[in-house]
């Protein structure tokens, strides 16, 4: 009886291994000349602004959502 669950143990861990390498070749498959798809690369003129919350506006809702 130990066999027969180390048989089974073996089997479902071979499945396992070959599904995760199936599914690993079909991700890199995926890949289109080494860059990701669907990740855009704008090039925008507009200046970045960047959060500061020192304001009486950003005070006042931290004071209420507290």
């Amino acid at each position: 009886m130990q066999k027969n669950s180390r048989r089974e143990f073996l089997k479902t861990t071979t499945k396992a291994s070959v599904a995760v390498a199936v599914g690993g070749l079909a991700l890199t498959g995926c890949k289109e000349d080494g860059k990701k798809i669907g990740v855009v690369e704008g090039k925008s003129v507009k200046d970045e602004v960047l959060y500061t919350g020192n304001t009486q506006y950003w005070k006042t809702y931290y004071s209420v959502a507290k």
